[in-house]
């Protein structure tokens, strides 16, 4: 047993030797989380049915999992979280004190489900400790380029249209689906819905667009041409407007922040991907379900529905917060506690899932480290 033992430190030991961290970090959430993802939660319709999958699926807990092990990855690469801490200017240490508090006790006296919403505010925790582990892993000196970490990213993707693919084109029948109807919006591998896969998408996409107008000239080559063409055009075909939008965003940030136009040949080679990657999710777009498109006729109606029924969701949200503005409600509780015809895990609102989850205190925080982020 001993040897046994050994023998697969050794072999982890060559492993982890075999490629950079950025490397890994590609693989293991660009590829592996994805396709386990996919594997673990399959279904044609919105929900699994045995509920505490459900539940694991909306937490997230495969992801969750992947971020426990990178943190104590990120450990073993010699990062502390006390000197961490204390090297934090004082403004920092205040708001996210008051963050953590905000965010703890608004689920311990508040929420009508405290389970529920301290599993949230840790996996909150959680995944405040992974971006900090991501920095530290990739801003270490032997990490000398982010390329790798996107180009399997973009590897990922390659798996997931393949995926994707598949559940299309070979759909059960619909008589062995529960309910005995299809929903196309939620028979997108590992995903909730096809809003979390354009999400996922979208921030790929936003990776190589950044790659394309930034990068070197001699250092783009065809396959950072082909993964955006691939990821811009699944983040179309899924409809997500709000992902589309970030691509955008960011572009413009990075670009002003780089205080450098690129040339002429680079916007004119990202404008034609960007066409044809349009052309080809329009082609590809299934079965003729409005839930795939940027915009259908009845968009136009109302307000409301124009923003997806975002502006009754932001509506109700706001009210129900005004019943415990200090505290909030408690982590998810938007899902317990707003209801405009159906249940939503979360406001489509940062401010707003701030407010209602942790209140003014958790909110004004979180608000605070965001902008001293973004200003640094």
């Amino acid at each position: 047993m001993e040897n046994l033992a050994q023998n697969f430190t050794t072999k982890w030991n060559f492993a982890l030797a075999r490629f950079s961290t950025a490397e890994w970090l590609g693989i293991w959430i660009g590829i592996i989380m994805p396709v386990f993802s996919a594997l673990v939660y399959p279904t044609y319709m919105h929900s699994m049915q045995t509920p505490w999958v459900e539940w694991s699926r909306l937490l997230e807990a495969p992801f969750v999992l992947c971020e426990i092990v990178v943190i104590l990855w990120a450990s073993r690469r010699g990062m502390d979280s006390t000197r961490m801490w204390l090297s934090l200017p004082i403004d920092i240490k205040i708001a996210s004190a008051f963050l953590i508090f905000g965010v703890f006790a608004s689920s311990l006296f508040a929420s009508d489900y405290p389970v529920r919403s301290i599993t949230i505010s840790i996996i909150t925790a959680i995944h405040l400790l992974f971006a900090l582990s991501i920095f530290h892993l990739l801003r270490r000196p032997a990490v000398q380029s982010y390329r790798p970490f996107i180009m399997l990213l973009g590897g990922g993707l390659i798996t997931l249209a393949a995926l994707t693919f598949w559940r299309f084109a070979l759909p059960p029948p619909a008589s062995m689906v529960p309910g005995g109807v299809i929903e196309w919006g939620s028979a997108l591998p590992g995903f909730i819905s096809v809003r979390h896969f354009g999400s996922w998408t979208g921030a790929v996409a936003a990776g190589f667009l950044a790659m394309l107008l930034l990068g070197e000239e001699k250092s783009r080559g065809s396959w950072i041409h082909g993964l955006y063409f691939l990821s811009a055009a699944m983040t179309v075909w899924s409809g997500t407007r709000a992902a589309i939008l970030a691509m955008v965003v960011t572009a413009v940030i990075l670009v002003t922040a780089n205080r450098k136009l690129p040339t002429i040949r680079t916007i004119g080679v990202t404008a034609m991907l960007t066409g044809g990657a349009m052309t080809a999710a329009w082609v590809l777009l299934p079965y003729d379900d409005p839930t795939f498109r940027l915009f259908t006729s009845s968009d136009a109606v109302t307000a409301s529905a124009m923003s997806g029924g975002r502006l009754d969701l932001w509506a109700a949200t706001f009210q129900k917060w005004q019943t415990a503005p200090v505290l909030g409600l408690g982590s998810g509780s938007t899902f317990w506690e707003v209801y405009i015809g159906w249940p939503h895990t979360q406001p489509h609102n940062a401010l707003l899932q701030f407010l209602i989850s942790w209140g003014i205190v958790g909110a004004v925080s979180a608000l605070w480290l965001l902008g001293r982020a973004l200003a640094n």
